[in-house]
């Protein structure tokens, strides 16, 4: 398994960062991509995979999450695209929209958005998307930029089937989190997920955020080694076995980072 969205340079997974990386290889998962949000995490994000990447399959995203777009600056862009020609950076994001939050305004937000797809556009880069609560402006934005990118995740779906079909008719490809095993808001995505393509999922585990519930007791905190109990309750609502969804998922990551 390859789990491609883990805020591994968060405050609370930073400190124990090798120790869960040790335990993520022990249940399975032979890689992890580290995703950058801000100008802080992106740059412990390039440092982590410098110091542990001989020992580790580990790559990092470089971004600017639409929460903190309020303080997207030059800087943050130059930064962007200084790390975005290190050999383990595989995307630019994560970028979008959220406006179910709505920690920066609409406006700024957009802007950060357009900005990063124009940064993924020149350099070829694929992008790490987030939405949430704003899909039109979303598909507005991404739809326009699409042809001219290396490809497009929309990380931690959630959305709809129609969104799912719209987007996945234009290549987008989807990542898979514990949100699925959520008894209440997970229910919308069980049904979504048995209809996307086989061979646009990808699984995460958005570490240490949506920590599968179906795990009893549940931990406090998520970490990449939850991601077998991810593969498990999508290939339960898929019909399909594990191991068969854990080699396509891989391949599929795979092709789509070109690891």
């Amino acid at each position: 398994m390859w789990d491609i969205g883990v805020n591994l340079a968060s405050g609370r997974l930073l400190p124990r960062a090798e120790a869960l990386l040790h335990r993520a290889e022990a249940a399975g998962v032979s890689g992890v991509i580290i995703t950058g949000s801000d100008e802080d995490s992106n740059r412990e994000a390039a440092a982590l995979c410098q110091r542990l990447g001989k020992h580790f399959s580990l790559y990092f995203t470089a971004g600017h999450h639409p929460h903190h777009a309020d303080h997207w600056r030059p800087a943050a862009r130059e930064q962007i695209e200084r790390l975005a020609t290190d050999p383990h950076c595989v995307a630019v994001g994560e970028m979008g929209l959220d406006y179910f939050r709505n920690c920066s305004t609409p406006a700024h937000q957009r802007q950060c958005f357009a900005d990063q797809l124009a940064i993924a556009r020149r350099l070829g880069k694929p992008v790490f998307l987030h939405e949430r609560e704003a899909y039109a402006d979303f598909r507005a934005q991404l739809r326009e930029a699409l042809p001219d990118l290396a490809g497009a995740v929309w990380h931690c779906f959630t959305g709809s089937r129609a969104q799912m079909e719209e987007l996945a008719a234009e290549g987008v490809y989807f990542g898979i989190t514990g949100w699925l095993c959520d008894p209440r808001r997970g229910a919308a995505l069980r049904e979504v997920v048995a209809h996307i393509p086989a061979d646009r999922l990808m699984i995460e585990t958005d570490a240490p955020y949506l920590t599968p519930k179906t795990l009893q007791p549940t931990p406090h905190c998520n970490e990449p080694a939850y991601l077998a109990e991810v593969l498990r309750v999508l290939a339960q609502c898929r019909n399909e076995e594990p191991a068969a969804l854990a080699a396509q998922t891989t391949a599929n990551t795979k092709r789509f980072f070109g690891l």
